[in-house]
């Protein structure tokens, strides 16, 4: 599925741990489709970070790939994107 960023502002601590970040109007493709503590994130086909983010499940520390927040981006007629119109396109991971 292809998508356009729509918001490429981050704050000073966002970008100091995430090296690459997407790009206001330029197109991406969806990678995969991620839960985070806000919300839905995105993985793009264009853009790999590092897994330099951690969390804690059932007692077990794992690392993660920074994934970028789903209202950052719209389909191809500048409409919000929505679980809705991704959650097809990929599975969902846990």
């Amino acid at each position: 599925m292809d998508i356009i960023c729509i918001d490429d502002h981050f704050t000073s601590e966002q970008i100091a741990e995430i090296p690459n970040r997407p790009i206001k109007d330029k197109l991406y493709s969806v990678r995969d489709v991620v839960k985070s503590a806000n919300g839905i994130g995105l993985l793009l086909n264009e853009i790999e970070n590092p897994h330099t983010g951690w969390t804690v499940r059932n007692g077990m520390k794992f690392t993660f790939e920074p994934n970028f927040n789903i209202r950052r981006f719209a389909d191809l007629n500048h409409m919000p994107l929505s679980y809705e119109m991704v959650k097809d396109v990929v599975k969902i991971g846990a």
